[in-house]
């Protein structure tokens, strides 16, 4: 992306994670999670921990930590002694508004959603020191077990191996999940969503199960639908539906108007999250902005 910056991970847990990490953090990082639950965490589950670092020119970007409404970050800053001209500052964005800025002050700490846009602020040229940060990434426990369902099952299936649009298939096909979750899809959409290239699709040739009935079995109307998704020549026959509001699929009884309009969700999901989302689908593309206004 054009930034870079020191980073450690302390708890295996990757940037898509839903799953409690804990039990992997060292005993002192243990003991730091034991503090942070006891202020501001309880009943939280942790997602994920680690340390950044920036110097002069390893600058920040505008970011989220998460697509679900919930989730919390807590920045610990570790530098024993910071001067406000040394820059560095914690900002907080509502759109193109700052709400909040927090310098890095030793032992200090602050907490915000983990959806809202924010970025480490550069540190400047007369700074001599390495700005250092602890995260503590967490989400209310039970938050969303059809989502834990759905990593487990990824999992248990190599998902995490199998690469995928510069990451691996499960972090794309959770943030599928995700970001159809954060536009108030239905639950069944969202699995659908998440599991739409598990056996492949004309595009994606990677499959991870070779039964796609397995898949129906056990996922139900998600997965017919995941099915339907991995068979069809999208995105083009989407695109058209959306232009015409003509399928034959449906002429011809293999699904409802709904589970098109559902499917051509899942694909403009499924598109932005790859970044390909553009004026080569405007139907689609004008689809994913009704949705997230």
């Amino acid at each position: 992306m054009g930034y870079a910056h020191w980073n450690h991970d302390y708890g295996g847990g990757s940037v898509e994670n839903g799953l409690d990490i804990s039990e992997s953090l060292s005993p002192l990082m243990a003991q730091a999670w034991s503090h942070i639950q006891k202020d501001v965490g309880a009943g939280m589950t942790l997602l994920r921990c680690y340390a950044n670092a920036h110097t002069f020119g390893t600058e920040g970007y505008p970011h989220t930590d998460s697509e679900r409404n919930g989730d919390l970050t807590v920045v610990i800053y570790l530098n024993q002694n910071w001067r406000r001209e040394w820059g560095g500052e914690t900002v907080i964005y509502n759109g193109d508004e700052i709400v909040h800025a927090e310098l890095p002050k030793f032992n200090s700490g602050l907490c915000f959603a983990g959806n809202a846009f924010h970025v480490a602020k550069p540190v400047s040229r007369i700074c001599p020191e390495l700005r250092v940060t602890l995260m503590f990434k967490m989400a209310p426990f039970g938050l969303d077990p059809i989502r834990d369902g759905l990593q487990v099952y990824l999992t248990e299936n190599g998902a995490h191996n199998a690469p995928h649009s510069r990451r691996n298939l499960r972090a794309h096909l959770l943030h599928t999940y995700d970001l159809l979750n954060s536009v108030g899809q239905r639950s069944e959409v969202c699995l659908a969503g998440g599991l739409h290239s598990v056996c492949g699709t004309n595009i994606y040739r990677n499959g991870i199960v070779a039964d796609k009935q397995s898949v129906i079995d056990r996922f139900g109307k998600s997965g017919e639908l995941a099915m339907l998704f991995a068979e069809l020549d999208r995105p083009k026959v989407l695109e058209k539906y959306l232009s015409t509001g003509q399928s034959d699929l449906v002429l011809t009884g293999q699904c409802t108007e709904q589970d098109m309009r559902d499917l051509c969700a899942i694909e403009a999901a499924n598109l932005e999250d790859q970044k390909v989302l553009n004026s080569n689908y405007p139907k689609l593309l004008a689809l994913w902005n009704s949705l997230i206004e």
